[in-house]
């Protein structure tokens, strides 16, 4: 018989280990300021936060922290969810089952987080003292309890991996996973070859002074003529095939054509964006493959980095590839720009790294190198970008939203 999974035992759980050390008037004040039903809620790796009207016109921050899992605990508790018959159904979807908040499940390793794993600070007193709650921080605590009866995913965010993580670890198989492979190593020179085999053996020209030099050649300049007259020997063993080399000339030559052109081409931050705008050029088309073999994406991923480079350039691209650290006033400026906007302001937003993520809205905000806020939408599982970044997120977080709205069929 298959069993029921329910998500409600996360919001249990967690409101055991937030009342474990409150007294009974603090637990009172903190539901007191709940009854009015209009508190926000913010999850990020490491803490949630929410905020209060205060009787002088102040607003009280209080911030709910929670100790993050090291990425070591973090493994061992994907291995065990992974191993499980069933795991698929009850860890692949937001609505996470509950047998999860038991820590037999999870390699020993409780994703609830215990009493002494919870501390508080709160903006209603001069001085914030940290692990001394207050009815704001225990009223953020016990919403965040609340959101996670139906969605408990956030509690992964606030333990420091994003579930997301773990739904891509269920959704690719051994048999289809294409892990990142490094560039192949080139074996090392022999004292005979060249120190850089991406160049061709050096020629020693012997000095010989007394040689006469040659006349000049009498050069038509008034007409193009063709360079190469004769098909090309292959390039020695240590060196890119002869279809690698043509490319990376036809690449050179398109760079310095839209430098003559005066064309503002952005410069790729990385490699792996680089790559993407190799591929988007015609010369650059029939390496896609070894493309993806060497950074390790399937065919849907793929794609989606071409949109992403359709979009934003290789700031967009890399923006799609890989997360980086953004100082957290960004992301709170962000968050405010984009509250008015939200169908559903009173759902949690979990921030990650560079990433907004309004769940319930199915909208994600990147932010990328260049500055520019990148919108996502997720209409299959996996996020994928969609037109119109901006240095505005509010002005991106309406192009998610309008590439969400189906389009009227004309005639």
């Amino acid at each position: 018989m298959s069993i029921q999974h329910t998500t409600a035992g996360w919001a249990r759980a967690l409101t055991a280990a937030l009342t474990a050390t409150a007294d009974a008037a603090l637990l009172d004040a903190a539901r007191r300021l709940l009854a009015t039903g209009t508190a926000s809620l913010n999850v990020n790796q490491g803490f949630a936060t929410s905020k209060f009207p205060l009787p002088d016109g102040r607003v009280a921050r209080p911030r709910l922290l929670v100790d993050e899992l090291s990425p070591q605990q973090w493994d061992r508790i994907e291995d065990s969810i992974a191993a499980h018959p069933d795991a698929a159904r009850i860890a692949g979807t937001a609505a996470i089952s509950d047998i999860l908040a038991d820590p037999a499940h999870t390699a020993g390793i409780p994703l609830v987080p215990p009493p002494q794993d919870i501390s508080h600070t709160c903006t209603c007193t001069p001085d914030p003292v940290t692990s001394s709650p207050c009815a704001h921080s225990v009223a953020t605590g016990l919403l965040l309890a609340e959101r996670l009866r139906t969605s408990p995913a956030p509690l992964f965010t606030l333990r420091g991996r994003p579930h997301q993580h773990l739904k891509n670890r269920l959704r690719t198989t051994p048999s289809t996973a294409v892990p990142r492979q490094p560039p192949p190593r080139t074996p090392e020179p022999s004292p005979a070859s060249p120190a850089d085999p991406t160049r061709p053996p050096r020629t020693t020209i012997p000095l010989t002074p007394t040689a006469a030099m040659p006349e000049p050649a009498d050069l038509d300049l008034t007409q193009a003529h063709p360079v190469l007259t004769s098909a090309l020997d292959p390039p020695p063993a240590q060196l890119p095939d002869l279809q690698a080399l043509t490319a990376l000339a036809a690449d050179a030559a398109h760079r310095a054509q839209s430098l003559l052109a005066g064309n503002d081409t952005p410069l790729c931050p990385d490699t792996a964006s680089d790559l993407a705008r190799f591929i988007a050029l015609p010369h650059g088309a029939p390496f896609r493959q070894a493309a993806m073999d060497h950074l390790g994406l399937d065919i849907v991923a793929m794609g989606h980095l071409t949109l992403a480079h359709t979009y934003g350039g290789p700031s967009g691209a890399a923006a799609y590839l890989e997360p980086f650290a953004v100082d957290h006033d960004v992301l709170a400026r962000a968050q405010a720009d984009i509250q008015p906007l939200r169908p559903a302001p009173m759902a949690i937003v979990e921030c990650e790294d560079n990433r907004i993520t309004d769940t319930a809205a199915g909208i994600q905000l990147r932010y990328g190198p260049d500055g520019r806020w990148y919108p996502y939408r997720a209409p299959y599982g996996a996020w994928q970008p969609v037109a119109g970044p901006s240095a505005d997120p509010a002005q991106a977080y309406r192009a998610a939203r309008t590439a969400a709205r189906p389009r009227r069929r004309s005639g």
